[in-house]
């Protein structure tokens, strides 16, 4: 089985051409990182009737994400490598709506538009409605962990560092609470300053990454509403950096890299 890897400031993710027919166990298999190629997850096109393509994406835990904005641009690069889309602006169809994407040859960067956040929260995403934008607040570990919850393509939660704040173990526990039926991604934001910020994610299917695209998104959708930082934010995420363009539409800023070609046995 032939297949190509690429990686998005660190978020790294397994692309095939073809429908799998399993892909939640071919995810938990090739995205193993001691016994298959070893990714954070693994992304397949197929034909959209409603825009130009389809994006599939599943955890490397089998788990299927309705968006994942690094793998949103590793897939507009790997479509654009092997040439299944010859324009450099198009529509992509995804299980959280249709996301415009922009590739510009001179930067090599690829913008995507994630749409509007969701302030608004109901089951299965949260236990207990969330009606507004406001700050929420659990017990984790015997702390009063404050936090905010939005959606931004999937599920995203935002809290910011303070000293002493034990986040790899408040990252995964928090992710799982039972405030969160089907889990949540955890951001932890570091303020720079106006114009720039430090993020590290929790994700729910795929544990500790090196960046976030739609987490990263989230967080500085966050830090604006509270005044933190401007329109256009600088995040430096452990594998890189990303631009968002927090406006009317959320739009998403950075690379994507093709790093293997090979084939899966």
């Amino acid at each position: 089985m032939k297949f190509q890897k690429y990686h998005g400031t660190g978020n790294d993710f397994i692309m095939v051409s073809f429908i799998p027919s399993n892909p939640e166990e071919l995810a938990k298999n090739i995205c193993d990182r001691h016994f298959g190629i070893g990714a954070d997850g693994l992304i397949y096109p197929s034909e959209s009737s409603v825009a130009d393509i389809k994006f599939n994406y599943y955890n490397s835990d089998g788990s299927i994400a309705p968006m994942c904005g690094n793998g949103m641009r590793c897939f507009v690069q790997y479509l654009l490598d092997n040439q299944m889309i010859n324009k450099h602006s198009f529509n992509v169809e995804t299980l959280a709506g249709i996301i415009h994407v922009e590739y510009n040859p001179e930067s090599k960067l690829i913008k995507i538009n994630l749409g509007k956040p969701i302030f608004k929260l109901e089951e299965p995403n949260v236990s207990t409605p969330i009606h507004e934008f406001k700050q929420q607040a659990l017990s984790i570990s015997g702390n009063i962990i404050k936090f905010y919850t939005i959606n931004m393509g999937t599920l995203h939660t935002v809290l910011y560092v303070t000293p002493n704040m034990d986040i790899k173990s408040i990252g995964p526990e928090l992710s799982k609470n039972k405030f969160f039926p089907k889990h949540s991604n955890v951001n932890f934001v570091e303020v720079i300053d106006q114009n720039t910020q430090k993020i590290t994610t929790f994700e729910r299917g795929a544990g500790w990454t090196l960046s976030c695209g739609t987490g990263t998104a989230a967080s500085a959708v966050v830090s604006r509403k509270l005044g933190l930082v401007n329109e256009v934010v600088q995040s430096i995420v452990p594998g890189g950096v990303l631009n968002v363009y927090v406006e009317e539409e959320i739009k998403l800023e950075g690379p994507a890299k093709r790093i293997a070609t090979g084939e899966y046995e």
